[in-house]
């Protein structure tokens, strides 16, 4: 784990707990499923999703079993991850390599599938009823819109709203469902509860936007992956929809007046947002659904909760990886 969360007492020590019983849980005497999980859960991952998932349950009353309802949530992000690399065949994670180009693609689906078996379990051994169709609901969201974004490569006559529904689908129901779920699970009022599902789904959207962001003028150092994966693997991401009206030379509106385009158009789509200013613009979208985030928060009760949740949702928002 990093030092991400240093500055919010007493949350690093609950993600050490989290940790082990995702190691604990996952544990296999499979050698691939041990070597692959052991270089995945070694990586430099920052938990937020666990780490949301347990500062939105102070919110109600501590309990044993809200660290391990947080490892499910993380071991569940984790497969979506493994999945999304073998689809999009990504060789670097976490700035290590990815789980496909060290077993192979076919390992590493299993790997992810077997992460999802152990998340499973531990949801039907300790969370509500609801919370488990909520996540089987989530799961299924997750997939579909894994399906349209793969159909939807290479395609340049996108929109806004399409883009839009896919990374709440993809992101930002993950986030909402850790702030609910933590909420919940804890016996927080059902107004708070409701407050924080909303808070999640505006940080998550704002958070995925930043990554499609950071994917064309982040520092590769930090990102730890290489710069225009997204256009590389076909894919039409909030800083191209931004650059379209801000090109001057007219090579986006040529290229978007077809319904697809190539590779070698992808490369020059990758110049002209960073040239044009798409990703500037396509920052204003993080900043709207930052500032929604910020106004819900700070109608929660007040206390180092609520502060915790204002300070990382602005970290979130200058963040550069």
């Amino acid at each position: 784990m990093t030092s991400y969360w240093n500055d919010f007492p007493g949350i690093p020590e609950a993600l050490e707990r989290v940790s082990g019983i995702m190691q604990d849980v996952s544990a296999s005497e499979n050698p691939v499923i041990s070597d692959g999980l052991t270089a995945l859960f070694n990586g430099d991952s920052k938990l937020l999703r666990p780490g949301l998932f347990l500062i939105a349950s102070q919110f109600g009353k501590p309990q044993e079993k809200l660290y391990k309802l947080a490892a499910a949530l993380e071991m569940l992000h984790t497969a979506t991850l493994i999945h999304d690399d073998v689809i999009d065949d990504s060789p670097l994670r976490r700035g290590l390599p990815a789980a496909h180009t060290l077993f192979g693609k076919r390992d590493a689906v299993l790997i992810g599938d077997y992460l999802l078996s152990r998340c499973f379990l531990i949801t039907a051994e300790y969370t509500s009823p609801q919370n488990a169709v909520d996540l089987a609901r989530l799961i299924s969201i997750i997939c579909t819109m894994e399906i349209e974004q793969n159909n939807d490569r290479w395609r340049s006559n996108l929109s806004l709203r399409s883009y839009l529904r896919k990374i709440t689908g993809k992101s930002a129901l993950l986030f909402s469902l850790a702030c609910y779920a933590g909420a919940r699970e804890a016996n927080a009022p059902k107004e708070v509860c409701y407050r924080l599902r909303r808070i999640g789904h505006n940080i998550g959207v704002a958070f995925q936007i930043i990554d499609d962001i950071l994917d064309y003028t982040g520092d590769q150092g930090l990102v730890r992956k290489t710069l225009g994966n997204d256009i590389t693997a076909g894919l039409i991401t909030l800083p191209v929809l931004c650059a379209l009206p801000l090109d001057n030379s007219s090579t986006l509106q040529g290229i978007f007046s077809r319904e697809t385009f190539t590779a070698e158009e992808g490369a020059a789509i990758f110049d002209i947002v960073r040239q044009s200013g798409g990703a500037e613009a396509a920052g204003v979208y993080a900043e709207k659904y930052t500032a929604r985030a910020l106004k819900e928060i700070s109608a929660l009760p007040p206390g180092k909760n609520r502060d915790m949740l204002e300070i990382l949702t602005h970290r979130l928002l200058i963040r550069k990886q």
